[in-house]
């Protein structure tokens, strides 16, 4: 990267104050910049007195302003900051010609399309389609009758198991299972007996799911993540769960079979959601809540079993003084026996 503030500025469609002659070689945190750096401040409270970038992405803040030699004004620094770091390390992403390995087993009815990029030990089972500009790299398995759709990257050795179907645009990183099966047994005569897991999954474009997320197939139908949403790493998706658009679905969350999570719908770290619930649209479940019920919309809820949050600080507000209260009742049962 070598760019002049104002070059940076115009690339963003923004405008910018002080110094735009100010060459900028490399982004940066708060924590490593230098006089080379350009970095982004949403609010004034996260500038350290001892930062010295060559140039800040912020609001238009005086305060800010008066602080630094170049400021490029942004409604939204961090999207801009993301904008520019995409552009810059576009040139240092491999990229994906057409090409499919001879060390790869593609069945004779597959279908890959021409601009695919097949990489090394690869399976690609009968009826499967590779649609264009997918990439699948090394070591990953796409099972009968699934489709992976265009300009879907799939990272080294993930697994996609029979009919299920990954719309376009989407990442799936290493390790994830999409399409096991459902945790389904039925007791009888004294052992748990399978129910067998016909369904598939559906998964909508612009999808991203993290490594190691297991999501599963359904019983009958289809398991279904919306259009936009964003899963990270060790996510469990039991099966007939449907997940709608843009949603966060954050790392080592649980969420049990048939559950419905409508629209816009943000689950935290570790937060276990029981079966057969729904969560409405807009709705927060906070880190390691635990949701037993059905949740209405645009609620931000917290603790097992999960609750709205200001009254679930308040009951943990009133337990530190659980000590004092159990000290004064037994004080006053002794000197009144």
């Amino acid at each position: 990267m070598n760019l002049k503030v104002s070059d940076i500025a115009n690339f963003l469609n923004l405008t910018y104050v002080g110094n735009g002659e100010k060459i900028i070689k490399k982004l940066s945190s708060l924590d490593s910049c230098d006089s080379d750096s350009i970095v982004f401040i949403e609010k004034i409270e996260n500038i350290k007195n001892e930062i010295k970038p060559g140039c800040v992405i912020s609001k238009n803040d005086e305060r800010i302003i008066r602080m630094f030699d170049s400021v490029i004004l942004s409604d939204n620094p961090k999207l801009s900051f993301s904008k520019l770091l995409a552009f810059v390390e576009k040139d240092n992403q491999m990229s994906y010609a057409p090409y499919v390995s001879e060390s790869s087993h593609i069945s004779s009815s597959a279908k890959i399309s021409p601009t695919a990029f097949i990489g090394n030990f690869v399976t690609v089972e009968d009826g499967a389609e590779i649609m264009d500009d997918a990439v699948i790299e090394s070591g990953c398995y796409i099972g009968k009758n699934s489709r992976i759709g265009k300009r879907t990257r799939i990272y080294p050795g993930v697994v996609i198991r029979e009919n299920v179907f990954v719309g376009k645009g989407c990442i799936i990183h290493s390790n994830s299972v999409i399409g096991s099966d459902g945790f389904g047994y039925v007791f009888d005569q004294g052992k748990h007996m399978k129910v067998p897991q016909a369904g598939g999954v559906i998964i909508g474009d612009d999808v991203e799911i993290g490594a190691s997320v297991a999501i599963d197939r359904a019983t009958i139908d289809f398991t279904v993540i919306g259009n936009g949403t964003k899963i990270d790493n060790l996510v469990h998706i039991a099966h007939n769960v449907k997940i709608g658009i843009n949603c966060l679905i954050l790392a080592q969350v649980g969420i049990s079979g048939s559950t419905v999570i409508e629209d816009g719908v943000i689950i935290a770290g570790q937060a276990g959601l029981s079966d057969h619930i729904r969560i409405k649209a807009g709705t927060i479940v906070m880190p390691q809540s635990g949701v037993i019920g059905n949740l209405e919309g645009n609620r931000v809820v917290f603790g097992t079993p999960a609750r709205d949050r200001g009254e679930f600080m308040r009951i943990q507000a009133a337990m530190t003084k659980l000590p004092d209260m159990y000290k004064y009742f037994m004080k006053k049962i002794k000197n009144e026996g």
